[in-house]
């Protein structure tokens, strides 16, 4: 579910409802609103300064909240807003939305997070759109990542060299680090092998053009990357060959070598037969096989 159940919904408002107005009452920003019916008559957008007391760097409101416990919150839900002292405030772009979170990524960190939303999803919220640029803090809630319950979108239009832009740089950020959903400790690069990256550098077109230098530079690291890259570039026009194949009726199992369907067979362990008769031996590891 890409946001809270509505029990940790209606407790994120709770203590961040409490946590506003604790703060309010020590600073005075947002005047007649020192009781909780009060704060409320606001609009939310005003509480946007008290908001910034909390989440910086300069305050310790939060450490203070939590010691003197206004509102007799018990241990679980003190805890809960002491980890909303490991925050992260900027720019994100909300680049997909998945049926688990939507994906946010910064351009600045190149990181995506897996954000869900609070009482309604970022799906719901913009009706399904990406990429969409917002001003937002993400936090902590238990298990998940979400935000302060404010954030303030861009009203930006996007052209298809960003959205393209934006795709390939996110990918890339993924596949080095995964989807960050905890703020816990800074994201460590994933443990991606050489193969690993050299497939990802070589999904698509963009990717390649991308990422020419390191591609060159893996193939000729070792014979077995030379095979990964082949299999990949046969991969890629193993398309063409499936749509082309598939139109004349033809059905069985192939085999590409570089860019030339090598050899064909009903039967899968005919192919292999054929392929040990007419390929040379080193050039077996850049096969790519495919079935219609």
């Amino acid at each position: 579910m890409n946001k809270l159940s509505k029990e940790d919904a209606l407790l994120f408002h709770k203590l961040m409802d409490s946590l506003l107005l604790f703060v309010n009452q020590k600073t005075g920003i947002i005047k007649n609103a020192d009781t909780m019916e009060n704060l409320h008559k606001n609009e939310i957008e005003k509480t946007m300064l008290l908001r910034k007391k909390i989440f910086s760097d300069k305050y310790s409101f939060i450490d203070n909240f939590i010691r003197e416990n206004p509102f007799n919150f018990p241990e679980e839900e003190l805890g809960i807003a002491a980890s909303w002292k490991k925050y992260k405030t900027g720019k994100f772009f909300i680049i997909k939305h998945t049926e688990e979170y939507s994906l946010f990524f910064s351009s600045e960190s190149q990181k995506v997070y897996g954000v869900k939303g609070i009482t309604d999803s970022f799906e719901e919220k913009f009706e399904g759109y990406a990429p969409v640029l917002v001003d937002i803090t993400l936090i902590p809630f238990k298990e998940n990542l979400i935000y302060d319950g404010l954030f303030a979108p861009y009203n930006i239009s996007f052209g298809s060299g960003m959205r393209k832009s934006l795709k390939l740089e996110s990918e890339e950020a993924i596949q080095r680090f995964g989807i960050i959903t905890s703020l816990d400790k800074s994201p460590a690069a994933k443990q991606t092998n050489d193969e690993e990256m050299l497939r990802f550098y070589m999904k698509s077109l963009d990717n390649k053009q991308r990422h020419f230098d390191e591609i060159n530079e893996l193939k000729n690291k070792s014979k077995e990357l030379e095979a990964t890259y082949y299999q990949e570039e046969a991969r890629d026009l193993s398309r063409h060959f499936k749509k082309s194949l598939k139109k004349s009726g033809v059905k069985g199992y192939f085999s590409v070598l570089v860019d030339t369907v090598v050899a064909g067979a009903a039967a899968e362990n005919e192919l292999k037969g054929a392929i040990n008769k007419i390929v040379p031996e080193d050039k077996k590891p850049w096969l790519y096989t495919f079935k219609i």
